[in-house]
């Protein structure tokens, strides 16, 4: 008899447990679909919210002066762009490939939305001549020389083949401390033993020789400031090829 009314307690208690059980069970089970629910609502939100942003582009506006890049090269690019979502456009891609052309300098992409994309192309100047058979721009790239488009009075490069880069940034540091001044760089040149001149208007040759030109060109740049602004026509030539001191010859 003890063991019947053992049995029919853990029963009950059996009963109980399992009521409770279904219970909790059935809570969490509300929870999740509740969660599921919230996921799904917030995810169709933002779907919306994407859909109605990323409208295709309609609209590409380009401005340049086109004097050397092809405007229907150009565009043979910017059509990629063409009905594509306002927020799939990869802006940095479309930059990168239209700098890649011949004589871009640089490009500088905007979205205006919905549909708009601007495009503004900045070419690369003329900057001279390089060893009278190549013209060199503003990025210090060497082009065939085209007599029909080619500026008047533009500077004189002279070089080793290879050695173009350096000469180049050597007149960019040179030309931005003379233009200050007022002077214009007419000629620079390195020949083949290493040696430095550099040529301004009207025609004074500045000789600074293959060993610390750096210190000359200063040199030449306090000579100029203290006394030789008056007198600079009647220059020949400054040669600064000494360890210390100059000489300057006058105009016959």
């Amino acid at each position: 008899m003890s063991f019947l009314k053992k049995t029919k307690k853990n029963k009950k208690k059996q009963t109980r447990f399992n009521f409770f059980s279904k219970f909790r069970q059935g809570s969490k089970n509300k929870r999740s679909y509740k969660s599921l629910l919230l996921v799904l609502i917030f995810t169709l939100i933002l779907s919306f919210i994407y859909v109605s942003l990323n409208q295709p582009i309609r609209v590409i506006n380009i401005e340049s002066d086109f004097k050397r890049v092809s405007l229907k090269t150009i565009q043979s690019i910017t059509s990629e762009m063409k009905n594509k979502g306002f927020l799939s456009v990869r802006q940095s891609l479309i930059k990168k490939k239209l700098e890649s052309f011949n004589w871009v300098k640089s490009v500088q992409l905007s979205k205006e939305w919905p549909d708009t994309i601007n495009i503004t192309v900045i070419e690369d100047d003329v900057v001279g001549i390089w060893n009278n058979e190549l013209l060199l721009n503003s990025s210090g790239s060497l082009y065939a020389l085209d007599k029909r488009v080619i500026p008047g009075e533009l500077i004189q490069f002279f070089g080793p083949e290879d050695l173009v880069d350096e000469v180049y940034e050597q007149f960019k540091l040179y030309n931005n401390e003379l233009i200050a001044r007022g002077i214009l760089i007419e000629k620079i040149g390195l020949d083949l033993r290493g040696s430095w001149s550099v040529t301004v208007r009207p025609g004074i040759e500045i000789k600074l020789g293959d060993q610390n030109t750096d210190e000359r060109f200063d040199r030449f740049l306090m000579i100029w400031d203290k006394s030789l602004l008056e007198n600079f026509e009647l220059i020949s030539y400054i040669d600064l090829r000494y360890a210390e001191g100059f000489v300057i010859k006058r105009k016959n």
